[in-house]
C-alpha cells in the first residue's frame, strides 16, 4: 500500500450550492492527475457530511483482452470537505472493491471486495484486515459479497446464497441468522435494507425476498420471478425494490405492487431515501420516487451526469460515477467535479 502525500491549504474551497455548474470545480486540474487520472470511479460513500470517500479502478486497453480485477490497480481516494484536503490509498489485489463506512464500533470507512477482503481507514488505522470468514455454504459470507450499507451506526454486508452478516469489530464478523436456506443459483441476496437491526429485508435472484424480524428470516410472498437489484426501506414505512430494466415494487411484508414497468437495459444500482423520497441510480441517470410516482429527476444535466452510485449520511447526499461526482446538502445540489472537463484540460 503507497499513500499520496496530502494536498496543501491552498486548494480551492469550492463545496457550495451552485447555479451555474460551469463555475470552478472542487478539483484542480493537477490534482485530477494526481488522483483521478487513468482511473475510474466504481463506488463512493459518505463517512459524514465533511468526509467523502472514492474507489476507483485502474482503466484498461479496450484493444486487449480485459486483465482479472485483482491485477488492476485499486484507489481509496478521500475528500475532506471542511479542510479542502485530498488524500489516496494504493491498493492492490482486489476485485470489486466497495466503500462502507460505521459509526461502530469507531468511525472508520471499511471497504470490502467481492472475495471478502477486507480495508479500513479512519480513527488512526489504516490498513487490510482478515478476510470475512465463510464460503462453501458456511457463514456469515457464504458467497461473493455483494452490497455494504450502514444500519443504526453498524456496517452490514450481504453475499450469495443468502447471506447477511455484521461487522461487530477489527476482523470480527458474524451471521444475521440463523442464515436462511441458501436456495439455489435463482436466489439471492444481491442487496438489502432495513428500519432497524430487528426488521431488514433483503432480496436478490429472480424474486427471491426475505425479511428478518430480529430472530429469524421469513421468506416473503414476492408477486414477481424478475431479477432483483436494489432494497430500499422507506422513510414512509415502505420498502422499494428495485428490479431489472429499472421496474420498481413497493409493499411491505407480503403485500407488493409494482408502480413502475421498466424499460432500461439496466436495473437501478442503488436506491436510497433522502428527505421525502427514493432516489434511484444507474449509468443511465438519477430518477426519483414520491407517492407512488417514478420520475426522471430535474436536476440539471450537469448533476444527473454524475450518475451511478448514491450515499446518503449526516444529512447530505452523494452521488457519483464515471462522469464525476455532485453532492445534495438538503436544499441543492452541487457539482463537485467532471471528469469529461478535467480530462480535456489535463490534455491541454
Amino acid at each position: 500500500m503507497f499513500t499520496f502525500p496530502p494536498i496543501g491549504a491552498d486548494f480551492p474551497r469550492a463545496v457550495r450550492n451552485i447555479v451555474n455548474c460551469g463555475e470552478r470545480q472542487l478539483l484542480r486540474v493537477e490534482d485530477y492527475k494526481a488522483y483521478f487520472e487513468g482511473f475510474g470511479i466504481r463506488d463512493a460513500v459518505l463517512r459524514d457530511r465533511n468526509i467523502l470517500v472514492f474507489i476507483v479502478l485502474q482503466d484498461w486497453d479496450d484493444a486487449k483482452p480485459r486483465p482479472f480485477e485483482e491485477a488492476l490497480k485499486t484507489r481509496y481516494i478521500c475528500y475532506f470537505r471542511d479542510e479542502d484536503r485530498w488524500g489516496a490509498d494504493h491498493l492492490e489485489g482486489f476485485a470489486g472493491l466497495m466503500a462502507g463506512a460505521t459509526l461502530n464500533p469507531i468511525f472508520q470507512n471499511v471497504c470490502v471486495d467481492r472475495a471478502g477482503q477486507v480495508y479500513v481507514k479512519g480513527s488512526g488505522f489504516s490498513g487490510t484486515e482478515e478476510k470475512i470468514p465463510g464460503g462453501m455454504g458456511q457463514g456469515p459470507k457464504r458467497g461473493a459479497v455483494r452490497n455494504l450499507k450502514q444500519l443504526d451506526g453498524w456496517l452490514y454486508g450481504c453475499g450469495g446464497a443468502r447471506s447477511l452478516f455484521r461487522r461487530l469489530g477489527r476482523g470480527q464478523w458474524e451471521e444475521i441468522g440463523p442464515l436462511p436456506p441458501e436456495g439455489d443459483g435463482e436466489t439471492g441476496f444481491q442487496d438489502f435494507d432495513g428500519f432497524s437491526e430487528a426488521d431488514i429485508y433483503a432480496a436478490g435472484g429472480q424474486g427471491d425476498v426475505w425479511r428478518y424480524d430480529g430472530k429469524a428470516w421469513h421468506q416473503v410472498a414476492f408477486p414477481s420471478t424478475m431479477w432483483i437489484e436494489s432494497v430500499c426501506c422507506g422513510g414512509d414505512g415502505l420498502v422499494y425494490i428495485g428490479a431489472q430494466s429499472g421496474t420498481v415494487y413497493r409493499g411491505r411484508g407480503d403485500d407488493w405492487t409494482m408502480i413502475h414497468r421498466g424499460d432500461l437495459s439496466l436495473p437501478f444500482r442503488d436506491m436510497v431515501w433522502f428527505q421525502d423520497r427514493v432516489y434511484a441510480t444507474s449509468d443511465y441517470g438519477l430518477w426519483e420516487i414520491q407517492d407512488g410516482v417514478v420520475r426522471r429527476s430535474e436536476a440539471p444535466i450537469e448533476i444527473t451526469n454524475c450518475a451511478g452510485n448514491l450515499s446518503v449520511a449526516d444529512g447530505v447526499m452523494l452521488m457519483a460515477g464515471h462522469a464525476g461526482a455532485a453532492l445534495h446538502d438538503g436544499q441543492s445540489w452541487t457539482r463537485l467535479f467532471s471528469i469529461a472537463e478535467l480530462a480535456r484540460n489535463a490534455r491541454k
